[in-house]
C-alpha cells in the first residue's frame, strides 16, 4: 500500500515538474485559456501552506490535543508490531541456524526425531536381590537401588555365557 503511495507522490512531483506542451494546451481552442501554474507559484504555495500549519494550534488547540494522542497512540502500535515482528525474526533465524547445525551432523531434514529418540532407553542389567516386573515380562525399565554411585551412567551389558 505504502508502495503505491510513494509511486503516485513521486509520478506527481515528475508531472509538475515536466514542462508544458508547447503550442497550447490539447483541450478545445474555442474554451477560455485556463491560469497556468508555474513551479515556482507552487512552490512559493507550498511554503505558506506550511507556514500556515505552523499556526494551526494556536487556531485549534483541541485538534491538536486529539493529533497528538492519535500519534502516540499509532507509535505505540508501532512498537508493539516492530516488537512482534523481530521477536518472529529472531525465532526463525534460531530454527534455521538448529536445521543447519542438525545438516551438519548429518541427519535428515525430513527427520524430526533426535538420536536419543530414536535409540532405546538402556534398562541394565538385574542386580542380585533386586526383583523387577520385567522379569515377569513387563516392559518397565528395571528400578535402580539408593546405593548405586552414578544412577546416570548405565553398565554394559554381560556376554551370554
Amino acid at each position: 500500500m505504502f508502495f503505491l503511495l510513494r509511486i503516485g507522490f513521486w509520478l506527481t512531483i515528475v508531472l509538475l515538474l515536466l514542462p508544458g506542451i508547447p503550442g497550447g494546451s490539447p483541450h478545445d481552442s474555442s474554451s477560455p485559456k485556463e491560469p497556468t501554474v508555474g513551479a515556482m507559484d507552487a512552490l512559493s504555495a507550498a511554503t505558506s501552506a506550511v507556514a500556515d500549519a505552523g499556526g494551526f494550534c494556536a487556531r485549534q488547540p483541541q485538534a491538536c490535543a486529539i493529533g497528538a494522542g492519535l500519534i502516540s497512540v499509532i507509535s505505540e502500535r508501532a512498537e508493539a508490531g516492530a516488537r512482534f515482528a523481530l521477536a518472529y525474526i529472531s525465532e526463525q533465524i534460531v530454527e534455521e541456524k538448529r536445521k543447519a547445525a542438525a545438516r551438519a551432523f548429518g541427519s535428515s531434514s525430513e527427520d524430526t526425531l533426535t538420536t536419543r529418540d530414536l535409540s532405546p532407553e538402556w534398562q541394565g542389567p538385574l542386580r542380585p536381590g533386586t526383583s523387577s516386573p520385567t522379569a515377569a515380562g513387563s516392559l518397565a525399565p528395571a528400578a535402580v537401588p539408593a546405593t548405586d554411585p552414578a544412577p546416570g551412567v548405565p553398565l554394559p551389558p554381560k556376554r551370554p555365557a
